[in-house]
């Protein structure tokens, strides 16, 4: 799954993307759940929605933002039946009616209380003793940020071959926008950090069995104009401090 995505869009992560939404209101019609609560809305990071808008975490939303534009029958297409349709299962959004009969009802929290991850992270550090963890690629300071995806160097670095930035730039963005950061704070910790190749790379090439020069030019087929990757100019990336702990192969 992770192969065939990364060929057709640049981005390996469809199954995660797709199960995470669709697996959730698959078990929400099972137990009978009406109520599910997202985190913060799209509007965070993307137009498709506004700050004023009542975000529904539905199919809608799932097609246009969610699933690549490559639904699990699709899958099940591009793998000529190399993956079966039952484990394909977690990745295909319920029927509308099967929702409707449990009056189902999916939102987003970010939509009733002013989403500030930084409160917030702080807030479940200190009252729950939460505790960060470095992530290849980005500043430490952003230790709450997608430490939950092993392969999440990588994803930025995919980000970086096809557009020309990172997560870094991503992150700052976000904390210009909200006055944390000058312009300029800014810019200078996505020089640093941006565009470095993750040590973690090798452990991935081997799983999907690719060579280094095999993935660049799959992403690359990606990329949008008029940004023009060069390979010869990247820097290598700090391995995480568990990587030799990480299984191989």
């Amino acid at each position: 799954l992770m192969l065939e995505a990364l060929k057709r869009t640049g981005d390996f992560c469809w199954h995660c993307h797709t199960g995470v939404y669709a697996h959730t209101m698959q078990i929400a019609i099972r137990y009978n759940t009406p109520l599910i609560i997202w985190g913060e809305s799209l509007a965070e990071y993307a137009s498709w929605y506004s700050y004023d808008e009542f975000e529904e975490v539905d199919e809608t939303r799932f097609n246009r933002a969610m699933n690549l534009g490559i639904t699990a029958d699709d899958m099940y297409e591009f793998l000529n039946g190399r993956v079966s349709r039952r484990d394909l299962y977690p990745f295909a959004y319920p029927p509308r009616d099967e929702l409707m009969k449990i009056k189902c009802r999916s939102i987003c929290l970010g939509n009733y209380i002013k989403w500030d991850i930084k409160k917030q992270v702080e807030i479940i550090k200190h009252e729950l003793g939460w505790e960060g963890q470095e992530v290849e690629g980005i500043p430490p300071e952003y230790d709450y940020e997608k430490i939950e995806c092993q392969w999440q160097g990588i994803r930025d670095y995919c980000k970086y071959i096809k557009r020309g930035y990172g997560r870094t730039n991503h992150l700052v963005s976000i904390d210009i926008r909200n006055k944390r950061l000058t312009r300029e704070e800014g810019w200078a910790l996505a020089e640093k950090h941006d565009g470095k190749r993750p040590a973690s790379l090798d452990i991935f090439l081997e799983k999907l069995g690719l060579s280094e020069k095999e993935f660049v030019n799959i992403v690359y087929r990606h990329r949008v104009e008029p940004w023009q990757f060069d390979q010869e100019q990247v820097e290598p990336g700090q391995p995480l401090p568990d990587m030799g702990q990480w299984t191989r192969g």
